[in-house]
C-alpha cells in the first residue's frame, strides 16, 4: 500500500489541488518537477514548484494596490517529514509581508506545521488535516490553524470543508481575531482543479459576515 501512496496511482497524482484544502494547506506537495498556477478570485495569484517528492516552494501575491503600487506577498517551503499510507506530516516555514509601501514594506516570518490522515491508504478517498502556523512578530504574534476534510465522491468530483482560526498572542495582537468556515464542490483531475465554495466569517465582538462565494482555479504541470 506504501508503493500505491508513492506510485502514480497516489491521490498527489491525480488531484491538482491534493496539496491544500480551500485555503488552509494539506501535508502533502505536487510530484517532483510539477510546476503549478492557482488563481483564488483572479485576484490573488499563486505559483508553485515541487523540487522534490517532498519539498514544494510556493509564491503566494495580488496585482500592484493604490497609487504606490504596493504588493503584498507570501513566500513558502513546505517540506514532508513524514509520508505513511495513513498519515503525512509536513513542516512550513514562510515569509508574508508587503512591498512598495511607503508605510511598512518588509517582510514577517511564519513557522508551522500540518498533519493529513488518510482513512483509507490506499485510496485515500476521506482525508483529514490540520495545521498551525505562528507569526514571529513577538509581543504581536498570530496563531493561524486550520483543519478541514476532503471526500472523494467520484473520478473527479470531491466534497470539502474546513475551519479557520486566527488567534492573537499579547495585546499588541489583541484585535487580530477572527474565524472562517467553508464548504464546497472540487472538482479536479491530474492537471486542473476548480474549487467552488461558500465561506462566512467571524470575528469577537462583531456581527459575523455574509456568505461569500469562493471560487479557485488552477492548472499544474506534472513532468
Amino acid at each position: 500500500m506504501a508503493g500505491i501512496q508513492r506510485g502514480l496511482g497516489a491521490p498527489r497524482y491525480r488531484d491538482a489541488h491534493h496539496d491544500r484544502l480551500v485555503l488552509s494547506p494539506t501535508a502533502e506537495t505536487n510530484p517532483k518537477g510539477s510546476f503549478y498556477l492557482t488563481g483564488y478570485e483572479i485576484v490573488v495569484l499563486q505559483m508553485g514548484y515541487s523540487v522534490s517528492d517532498d519539498t514544494q516552494l510556493s509564491v503566494t501575491m495580488t496585482p500592484p494596490l493604490g497609487e504606490a503600487g504596493a504588493i503584498p506577498g507570501d513566500l513558502s517551503l513546505k517540506t514532508v517529514l513524514l509520508r505513511e499510507p495513513h498519515v503525512t506530516v509536513a513542516a512550513i516555514a514562510s515569509a508574508t509581508g508587503i512591498v512598495g509601501f511607503e508605510e511598512f514594506s518588509g517582510f514577517l516570518g511564519r513557522a508551522g506545521g500540518v498533519v493529513t490522515f488518510c482513512a483509507d491508504a490506499s485510496e485515500c478517498r476521506l482525508s483529514f488535516s490540520a495545521s498551525s502556523n505562528l507569526s514571529l512578530v513577538g509581543p504581536a504574534s498570530l496563531l493561524f490553524s486550520g483543519a478541514g476534510l476532503n471526500f472523494r465522491a467520484g473520478r473527479y468530483v470531491s466534497l470539502i470543508a474546513e475551519l479557520d482560526t486566527l488567534i492573537p498572542f499579547g495585546e499588541l495582537a489583541g484585535e487580530a481575531n477572527g474565524l472562517l468556515g467553508g464548504a464546497g464542490v472540487r472538482l479536479s483531475g491530474r492537471s486542473w482543479g476548480v474549487d467552488l465554495a461558500l465561506l462566512k466569517a467571524g470575528k469577537a465582538h462583531a456581527d459575523p459576515s455574509n456568505v461569500i462565494p469562493f471560487v479557485v482555479a488552477s492548472y499544474r504541470y506534472v513532468p
